[in-house]
């Protein structure tokens, strides 16, 4: 298989994120040689500090939650364009990711409002996430990003993921299928069984992604653990009806209650 070289650049960019979920779903040998070699993530700093403790979302089950972002080039720029939820239920066997369209217009803390993609610009990865807690009321326990060069490395070490349809052209479910084909190779292929090829794989971990600094390698080796069972087809893709009140406010309760699937057969059309 072959990395796949998109048709416009722009929509390509907003696949970038999904490299940083295939970490999340990765099982435990993947921390373990990470840790073993004695290499280190690349950590953000204060993330979390900054934000109002008591204001926050409470944590509606024991479940975790990620907020993904990524830009086009360095994971501080301007505009983010691609933000997602990545919400794992607290038995640790089942995924929802919500997409946030980048064009969408929400209420900024302390900014009036702006674009989702405009957020980082406005204040980085910690308005990022009282923005998302803001609108989500769902709790961030952790907030990670990663770009396009990053994209193709992770798929380069699992032999390429083949071509996104081109059929679909919204590029929010462009990322979804660039994902959802993302995970299926690093399940499928056996990189994560070989030792060099975890090696491989974690070596382009550590050097494209970037995490919150309160998730140590402890932290990741036991949640990559806890993920081992944690099939493909057991993800759930959403994309947040953000112009719809209605349908969004149900949409944020059903993931604070791990409720997801529920919230899909009750929208259907």
């Amino acid at each position: 298989m072959t990395i796949p070289e998109p048709a416009h650049r722009t929509s390509d960019t907003r696949l970038a994120v999904v490299s940083v979920l295939t970490l999340c779903l990765t099982v435990s040998g993947l921390c373990a040689v990470v840790t073993h070699e004695g290499r280190e993530m690349q950590q953000l700093p204060s993330v979390f500090t900054s934000l109002d403790a008591v204001r926050r979302p409470p944590r509606w089950t024991d479940g975790m939650t990620f907020l993904l972002a990524s830009s086009d080039s360095a994971p501080h720029a301007d505009r983010s364009q691609v933000i997602m939820l990545v919400r794992l239920s607290g038995d640790r066997r089942a995924a929802t990711v919500v997409s946030i369209p980048p064009d969408s217009w929400v209420p900024v803390p302390g900014h009036g409002v702006a674009t989702m993609s405009s957020v980082s610009g406005l204040g980085g990865p910690s308005l990022m996430v009282h923005t998302v807690e803001t609108l989500t009321g769902v709790r961030v326990d952790h907030f990670a990003t990663s770009d396009l060069t990053g994209f193709r490395a992770l798929a380069q070490v699992v032999g390429g993921i083949g071509r996104v349809d081109p059929s679909v052209a919204d590029p929010v479910e462009r990322q979804q299928e660039a994902l959802r084909a993302l995970i299926c190779s690093v399940m499928s292929s056996g990189v994560l069984s070989s030792p060099s090829q975890a090696f491989d794989f974690a070596h382009t971990v550590s050097r494209y992604v970037q995490f919150d600094d309160i998730l140590t390698m402890s932290a990741l080796e036991s949640l990559a653990f806890s993920l081992r069972e944690l099939a493909p087809s057991a993800v759930t893709f959403v994309t947040a009806p953000i112009s719809d009140g209605a349908r969004a406010g149900q949409l944020w309760e059903a993931l604070r209650q791990n409720q997801i699937t529920r919230y899909l057969e009750s929208t259907a059309r």
